[in-house]
């Protein structure tokens, strides 16, 4: 009996030690649980919708370019497409293999996607495609559960309706390089909507184009794929940028020159406005959008005539006889007197050295706008020896030539106007007289581009205002040629004279554009011929036969109407001859265009 009263003792002081124990962890655990779901539960609950919610940025719709007249030149269109969310738990290659299977893609798509995977490197998403077809749309979600990682999601692409047209100048967007992720610390940069500017007017205005981005907040799986958007921070779309190209006139020069290789360049006198920027032959900016395939790429660059080069700012040439007008302005200005009669026998003997006429027969006696007229290689070479290279240079450097134009285009080239200093750095050689001749008469070592010979042609139109060029309208553009107009760059006396040789090269019998004038009064235009060439006339004779390769640029500057001029124009045809078999016709045509004067005798014929 005392055993059984001690058994019962000791139990019940065990159960009172374990109840008490008990009755501690049981609060302990009430104490706990409280502290975790009251006292610490905002912290909790944040990273609870850590886990659960992300924050996806959401790129801005890239601002609208627009032509002069309010013409849209791209566009942003929505689109859906295939993202592959990268993580430990989702085995890339073989989801990869797997959609490749289901939408049944070629070996080349196929392998596009696994250079994308290999190149994603920090990204945590990528984009297979870009814009998802509907049948392929529905391929994927009716394989969904096969699919871990993958998510369909709507999305904004650029394209640019008038690829041909604005290739150039407006240029392109594409995904950006890794180089340039790794130089950015936005997150936004590998965003797979994401696209920077590359080239043209894409890349110089990029980051106003852009925007300001938004943030959309998404409730993800243990993949982290997106299930469901619930709540969105908006994006503010780009900004509009205007142009002052005049897309009508630019669709006509670009279907006038796409057979050739050659550059139009068509300017306002007095604004500086570029009307028409035309690159010959061109290409299509959608292919680069979503990454330009090898194939694409490996056409463009293998392409001889060179498709990519900005021809207008980036192209070099002699500007053969166009440059005469020059040496021109520096006689008159030097006090040479244009009645002064120069005769051609069709050859100037200098030293040792002939020099020829381009008229083997000769052009006879000739004053200063006859020779212009005639384009008279002997008169020049006459004029430079008389005053010197120097002189005819620096009226060169007035004029726009050697001068890097910036009109918001990146690859601009300054051209060369040869000096002493220059060619003794360069090649080590001092001047002679054989290089003065030769550059008077736009050969040698002066270079220039299709945008200079037009601004040449602009300021000689509307009496030697040095207006510069632009390609992005503001309101400066319009307050330039006042503000210069009372300090012309020479003496508009000569200018005249100079007008008047330009309008006899197409309006008179001889000229060297005659019979490419237009025939309609009021609207005729004025011009130079040039031929620049691409070997020398003594390599010729010495080679059994010229390719077309070898064939001289063909080139035209210009202005019309003559008596009030509004526009200027520059041509320049690789390998066309000469300027008035290849480049004068293509400048009359474009001018008539300008003026109107096409859809005036359209309308008179019906």
């Amino acid at each position: 009996m005392l055993r059984d009263i001690r058994k019962n003792k000791v139990f019940n002081r065990r159960a009172m030690i374990l109840g008490i124990g008990q009755t501690a962890l049981s609060g302990i655990l009430v104490f706990r649980l409280g502290y975790l779901q009251i006292w610490r539960h905002d912290d909790y609950k944040s990273q609870s919708d850590s886990n659960r919610i992300k924050p996806v940025i959401n790129p801005a719709g890239r601002g609208t370019v627009f032509d002069r007249y309010g013409l849209p030149l791209t566009r942003n269109e929505s689109n859906f497409r295939l993202l592959l969310y990268l993580d430990r738990k989702t085995n890339a290659n073989k989801a990869i293999e797997q959609i490749c299977e289901i939408i049944g893609v070629n070996q080349e798509t196929k392998n596009l996607f696994f250079a994308k995977l290999k190149n994603a490197k920090r990204k945590s998403v990528i984009s297979l495609i870009d814009n998802l077809g509907w049948d392929d749309l529905a391929r994927i979600e009716t394989n969904f559960h096969k699919l871990p990682g993958v998510s369909i999601e709507s999305g904004i692409i650029r394209k640019y309706p008038y690829p041909t047209e604005t290739a150039h100048f407006l240029g392109y967007v594409s995904l950006p390089a890794e180089k340039e992720i790794e130089e950015n610390e936005q997150n936004l940069f590998m965003h797979p909507d994401f696209r920077i500017g590359k080239f043209g007017i894409e890349k110089t205005f990029d980051t106003a184009l852009r925007g300001k981005y938004g943030v959309k907040y998404v409730e993800v799986n243990v993949h982290e794929v997106p299930l469901r958007t619930l709540s969105i921070k908006q994006s503010q779309e780009g900004s509009r940028i205007n142009l002052t190209i005049d897309f009508a006139l630019q669709k006509y020069v670009t279907e006038r020159i796409r057979d050739l290789v050659s550059s139009v360049v068509v300017m306002d006198v007095k604004t500086g406005e570029i009307l028409s920027y035309a690159s010959s032959p061109t290409f299509d900016p959608n292919n680069f959008v979503e990454g330009v395939s090898r194939d694409y790429w490996k056409q463009l660059n293998e392409d001889i005539r060179k498709p990519l080069n900005n021809k207008p700012i980036s192209a070099l040439y002699p500007p053969g006889s166009t440059f005469k007008l020059m040496v021109a302005l520096s006689a008159l200005e030097s006090g040479y007197n244009p009645a002064s009669r120069v005769y051609c026998n069709g050859k100037y003997q200098l030293g040792k050295r002939t020099f020829h006429c381009w008229e083997e027969k000769g052009h006879g006696s000739l004053d200063l706008v006859g020779a212009i007229m005639h384009s008279c290689n002997t008169y020049f070479y006459t004029l430079a020896n008389q005053f010197g290279h120097e002189k005819f240079t620096e009226m060169a450097k007035r004029f726009g030539f050697g001068e890097k134009f910036d009109i918001s285009l990146y690859g601009a080239k300054a051209g060369m106007v040869p000096s002493e200093e220059w060619k003794q750095k360069v090649f080590n050689q001092p001047w002679v007289k054989g290089d003065t001749l030769n550059t008077a008469i736009g050969q040698g070592n002066v270079l220039s581009t299709p945008l200079q010979l037009a601004v040449v042609a602009s300021r000689i139109a509307n009496g030697g205002v040095p207006i510069k060029p632009y390609l992005v309208r503001n309101s400066n553009i319009f307050k330039q040629f006042d503000a210069l107009k009372n300090e012309p760059i020479v003496d508009r006396k000569f200018l005249k004279l100079i007008q008047e040789g330009m309008r006899r090269v197409v309006n008179e019998p001889g000229g060297t554009a005659y019979g490419k004038k237009i025939n309609a009064q009021g609207f005729e235009m004025a011009g130079k011929t040039g031929t620049s060439q691409v070997i020398s006339k003594r390599e010729k004779e010495m080679s059994k036969f010229e390719s077309e390769n070898n064939a001289n640029h063909a080139i035209f500057i210009g202005f019309a109407p003559v008596h009030e001029p509004k526009y200027a124009i520059s041509v320049v045809v690789e390998h066309g001859k000469s300027g008035s078999m290849a480049a004068a016709p293509i400048a009359k045509d474009v001018l008539m265009e300008a003026q109107g004067l096409n859809k005036i005798l359209k309308n008179q014929k019906t």
